[in-house]
């Protein structure tokens, strides 16, 4: 297993290639351990098996704490699933409504079949099928990053949001 421990978001400029469920869950705590501003996400069905810790609810929920301007943006595409079957971001999103916030992508990007996960447009991991743990990341790649964030943002501006996700009250 890759050891991530010594890279540094925004400085470590290596291109790694990985492909166990393990290394993508430290990879994505690692990045989001080091992110201040933004963690931008696009999930099938939120990675039960990476985003799902207890660890890194903890880790989101500290990086809005501390930044009163941070956000966190999630694109799924099987809110009903994932709201069935619980998920401590959801949870995060509804007691923190105005820094996370979830989403699923219109009909038009119905159809992406890839897992991003963006730190302050800066690191990426890139997973080109969701079904698989091969992916790419970097951990100071500003250029792929503003590519990455770029595509999620056009993904994200013609998103909506779906009532899995709104917190209901008696």
């Amino acid at each position: 297993m890759y050891n991530f421990e010594n890279n540094i978001l925004g400085k470590t400029d290596e291109t790694i290639l990985i492909d166990r469920s393990e290394e993508n869950t430290f990879a994505a705590l690692m990045m989001a351990q080091q992110a201040s501003r933004t963690l931008d996400i696009i999930s099938r069905e939120l990675d039960p098996l990476i985003l799902n810790t207890a660890e890194f609810a903890e880790t989101v929920k500290q990086m809005v704490l501390k930044n009163k301007r941070a956000k966190v943006r999630i694109l799924v595409h099987e809110p009903a699933a994932i709201v069935k079957r619980g998920h401590r971001l959801v949870d995060l999103s509804m007691q923190l409504t105005s820094f996370v916030e979830i989403r699923i992508p219109n009909l038009e990007h119905a159809n992406f079949n890839e897992s991003l996960f963006i730190a302050d447009v800066t690191g990426y991991i890139h997973r080109l099928n969701p079904q698989r743990f091969e992916a790419k990341l970097n951990f100071n790649d500003k250029k792929t990053a503003r590519l990455l964030t770029h595509q999620f943002d056009e993904i994200w501006e013609k998103s909506r949001s779906d009532p899995n996700f709104k917190r209901h009250f008696l």
